[in-house]
C-alpha cells in the first residue's frame, strides 16, 4: 500500500469503510453513498502516516476500504482518498494481531473470565466488543511510539502486543496479576 505524499499537512488517516445493509441493522443507510468510519461505536482511527495497517492487525474483515487523509486543520482530503482492497488470508491475518493482544490482556488481567463472558454476549448480539476497538486504538498509539526499528519481527510484535495489553488493562482498570 503506497500513500500519496502530497502535502506534509496530513496528520493521519481515518480508515473508512463501505457499509452494506446487513452491517448495519437498524440504521435506514444508502449503500451506495453511505460511507462507515471504522471504528468502536463512533470512534475514529485516525492513523499516523507511515503506520503500516498491515502489520498491525487493524483492519479485520474482507472488502474495500478507504484511507481518508486529514489535515493538520482536521479537514478531511476527500481528493486524495486512498482505495485499499483487503483480501481474505489479509483479514484473517489481521484478525490473529488482533487477537494476539486480546490473548495476552487476558494472561495479565484477574478480570479475564468477565471479560470473555461479556465478550460472548456482544457476539451473540452480533455485535463487536469494545475492547477490540481499544485494542486498535492502543496499538496504533504503541507503533507510533516505538516506530522507527523497520518492519515488526516476531519479538517486535510480542513487545507490541504486551504494551497495548498493559494500556488497555489499566484504561478499562483490571487488576494485574502478578
Amino acid at each position: 500500500m503506497k500513500a500519496k505524499r502530497s502535502c506534509s499537512r496530513i496528520v493521519g488517516y481515518e480508515i473508512l469503510r463501505r457499509v452494506g445493509r446487513e452491517e448495519a441493522q437498524g440504521h435506514p443507510i444508502d449503500s451506495q453513498r453511505t460511507r462507515g468510519v471504522l471504528g468502536a461505536q463512533g470512534k475514529h482511527y485516525l492513523v499516523p502516516p507511515g503506520i503500516d495497517l498491515f502489520e498491525l492487525g487493524i483492519i479485520v474483515l474482507a472488502g474495500p476500504y478507504e484511507l481518508l487523509p486529514i489535515d493538520r486543520d482536521d479537514k478531511p482530503r476527500w481528493d486524495e482518498v486512498i482505495h485499499v482492497l483487503v483480501s481474505s488470508s489479509q483479514a484473517e491475518r489481521q484478525r490473529e494481531l488482533l487477537f494476539r493482544s486480546h490473548r495476552a490482556l487476558c494472561r495479565m488481567i484477574r478480570e479475564a473470565d468477565e471479560l470473555e463472558a461479556s465478550i460472548a454476549e456482544w457476539s451473540l448480539r452480533r455485535e463487536a466488543h469494545p475492547v477490540f476497538g481499544m485494542l486498535r486504538l492502543a496499538t496504533i498509539d504503541v507503533w507510533a511510539s516505538m516506530r522507527g526499528g523497520g518492519p515488526l519481527d516476531d519479538r517486535k510484535l510480542a513487545i507490541l502486543h504486551e504494551e497495548v495489553a498493559r494500556r488497555v488493562a489499566a484504561r478499562i482498570r483490571a487488576h494485574l496479576i502478578g
